[in-house]
């Protein structure tokens, strides 16, 4: 969750939108809040973001993922 946070940050901030079903900002505030607030983790909750939000969150993201590949690849050549 945390690189995921640091990912969706990043993203962010190079105004690439967020796909349906996906929200950057919800990303970054579960990143900022496990790395500063680590002792007041609720790890139940945060087995239930990570069991039932990512799955959806990846299939949103894949076209996006796959975007990106084409482009890294193609600066490769």
């Amino acid at each position: 969750m945390m690189k995921l946070g640091e990912a969706a940050n990043r993203l962010s901030r190079l105004d690439v939108l967020a796909p349906d079903g996906v929200e950057w900002a919800l990303a970054v505030a579960n990143r900022n809040f496990i790395i500063h607030q680590y002792d007041q983790i609720n790890r139940e909750l945060t087995w239930l973001t990570l069991s039932i939000d990512l799955p959806g969150w990846r299939t949103s993201l894949s076209s996006l993922v796959e975007r990106a590949r084409s482009a890294l690849s193609s600066d490769a050549d």
